[in-house]
């Protein structure tokens, strides 16, 4: 039940009362709800819109911002750039100083050594004023080289020089380490290359020894052991040349050699005369020549000749019969000829010269 009192107003005793007191189509309306905020065409179309605009602002102040710093890290660069070739003038004024220092102290010693030991008094007198101003000088360099040290130090403490010193710093710690480990990659290389080549000396494997040496020269020719290696393979290889050469000598001068021309001609003919010493394969041409005429006398054969286009190097032709093309009858150093072969070119023929039988 309501209760009305003196000065207007309504008092309820219970909600049930609340309907019947109050007109709801009176009622403003209330505020909407949130699916129908979410929903609303105005509010998708203006909230966008807002959001984008803030970004724009906030792009636009943060690249303000690093357009500022952009400067501000230029000319602390270039503070550190003039501060560091003070740095770097203070450091090469300090190193005179101390050459300066160290050649007054070295002077004031022999003074004082020669102001005592002199023999006459003039010289200990002269002596004696040569220490004075030994002692000055030296003086003044230590005072000298406390103040560029001083302030070289001054300038080093400075925040941007610092950090540009200490990369300075690295960047020489990192080619050092670079060079150290150069090095000893290089005297790995050296050490491994040796030992390989010992190993292909040993086994006489020149070919291969040859291969290895001509590789470790590219790198260390001015070095003593590959230099002495070098040696030892041009010997070997020299002996490698020599000693059939040799053998084939001695040998086609005894029997049976001796009585055989075709098997002296042929012992001859294999020999290798590339890069024999020049005695040498002129010794080997001489027999060789010798012992192929023996076998076109042998045969029977008619106007034997010699044809040599290089020296200790060349081939002997002759006729079979008077009408018969000539036809080679042995080959020394010639690659282009083998015996059997007949002589067709009227080049080499009048390029030869008639091979006197001995």
């Amino acid at each position: 039940m309501s209760i009305t009192n003196h000065n207007g107003s309504v008092t309820l005793t219970s909600l049930a009362e609340l309907g019947s007191v109050l007109d709801l189509e009176t009622l403003p309306p209330g505020p909407s709800s949130t699916t129908e905020t979410e929903h609303s065409p105005e509010a998708s179309a203006v909230t966008p819109t807002l959001d984008l605009a803030g970004l724009i602002a906030q792009l636009a102040s943060v690249s303000s911002g690093l357009e500022t710093m952009i400067r501000q890290d230029a000319r602390a660069r270039e503070q550190a750039t003039v501060e560091l070739a003070q740095y770097e003038t203070l450091l090469a004024e300090r190193h005179d100083a101390e050459r300066a220092l160290g050649e007054a102290r070295r002077i004031r010693a022999a003074a004082e050594q020669l102001a005592t030991e002199a023999f006459t008094e003039d010289a200990r007198a002269q002596a004696a004023q040569h220490t004075a101003v030994a002692r000055a000088a030296e003086l003044s360099c230590t005072q000298l080289l406390a103040e560029l040290t001083r302030a070289a130090e001054e300038l080093a403490s400075r925040p941007h020089l610092a950090r540009v010193v200490s990369e300075q710093r690295r960047l020489v710690q990192e080619q050092v380490e670079a060079a150290e480990r150069a090095r000893v990659d290089q005297a790995g290389r050296l050490s491994n290359g040796l030992a390989a080549v010992d190993v292909a000396l040993d086994a006489n494997d020149l070919d291969r020894a040859q291969q290895l040496l001509g590789a470790l020269n590219l790198e260390f020719a001015e070095d003593q052991k590959v230099r002495s290696k070098v040696d030892v393979l041009r010997w070997r290889l020299r002996q490698r040349l020599v000693m059939p050469a040799e053998a084939a000598l001695r040998e086609v001068l005894r029997r049976p050699f001796r009585d055989d021309p075709e098997a002296a001609t042929a012992r001859l003919a294999e020999l290798i005369v590339d890069n024999l010493p020049e005695d040498l394969a002129r010794r080997v041409f001489g027999l060789w020549s010798n012992a192929s005429g023996r076998v076109v006398q042998q045969r029977g054969w008619l106007e034997p000749r010699r044809y040599a286009p290089a020296t200790s190097r060349g081939m002997v032709f002759a006729r079979p019969t008077p009408d018969a093309a000539y036809e080679v009858v042995s080959v020394l150093g010639l690659t282009d000829w083998k015996p059997g072969d007949i002589v067709k070119s009227q080049r080499i023929v009048n390029a030869s010269r008639e091979l006197e039988l001995r």
